[in-house]
């Protein structure tokens, strides 16, 4: 998708940060912006002018998803980009330290609420049947494991990549999708747990203090939309990101290497082949 003037999007988590910045960078190049936010929808939508709406989601409610898309259609009569933004993290601890409550929280927003986002609209965005492209955003944690005291976040990204991975191969053609994984930005991120619900133990200190630090959000956006034009599945923004990333591939191709060899016929255990064959006699 090269032009975005006359497109409509729907971008969650889009009141602040990145989600934000991505709906500035559209509305400038003509598209219509669904701003979806748990608050200040309206408010941010309202500063964008006519070619925005704001309205209330928190995707941890199915019905709330439901409503959006609704909302969606029935304000544009269309929809044709969908960022599946909205993101929470927890605060620091060892994995045997972390709360049930951080775990929930952080795995219904990022995980369930990320993966219901796209069942609803996946669904009607196939039955639209015009071009679209969805946008998931993971993480440079999707990638990688940055250091201790996050395996909570870390793992959630690790689940946004799994899914999206998979949902890319489920998708119609004439609908792409990408995985937006940044690095630090300039957001208020690291402060969402001040705003925890009472559902999930309620507010907590931020232990990161100020981390409103890194890539400017409307540079991300700019690198993000580039990747969308190009129909990249993996939308890289910061090079820092690399050596972690390299370092895994690295060290998975090495295990290989030390503990494994070819041999005639290795393809019979070939889990991608199996799994194909066994989904085409289902199909017959």
């Amino acid at each position: 998708m090269e032009n975005f003037d006359g497109k409509v999007a729907v971008i969650t988590g889009g009141a602040s940060g990145i989600g934000l910045a991505i709906a500035e960078a559209l509305v400038s190049e003509g598209a219509r912006v669904a701003i979806a936010d748990i608050k200040g929808a309206e408010q941010a939508a309202a500063a964008l002018g006519d070619n925005a709406r704001g309205y209330r989601c928190d995707v941890t409610q199915m019905s709330d998803i439901e409503a959006l898309a609704d909302a969606a259609w029935s304000e544009f009569g269309q929809v044709d980009l969908l960022f599946n933004n909205a993101g929470v993290m927890p605060g620091v601890a060892p994995l045997t330290g972390a709360s049930e409550n951080d775990l929930r929280w952080v795995y219904e927003v990022n995980v369930f609420g990320a993966w219901n986002v796209c069942k609803v609209f996946v669904e009607r965005l196939t039955g639209q049947g015009s071009p679209a492209h969805i946008v998931n955003t993971g993480s440079e944690n999707s990638l990688c494991a940055l250091g201790p005291m996050m395996a909570v976040y870390n793992s959630s990204k690790h689940a946004v990549l799994g899914f999206t991975d998979i949902l890319r191969h489920e998708l119609p053609d004439f609908i792409g999708i990408s995985l937006l994984c940044p690095g630090v930005v300039k957001t208020s991120l690291a402060s969402s747990v001040e705003a925890r619900p009472e559902d999930f133990g309620g507010p907590e200190k931020n232990q990161l203090g100020d981390m409103t630090i890194g890539m400017e959000p409307a540079e991300l956006a700019r690198r993000c939309l580039d990747g969308v034009r190009r129909g990249d599945f993996f939308i890289v923004t910061h090079y820092a990101t690399r050596y972690m990333a390299e370092e895994r591939c690295q060290e998975v191709m090495k295990a290989f290497d030390e503990q494994t060899e070819a041999y005639d016929g290795w393809q019979e255990w070939d889990s991608r082949s199996m799994i194909l064959r066994a989904l085409g006699a289902l199909s017959d």
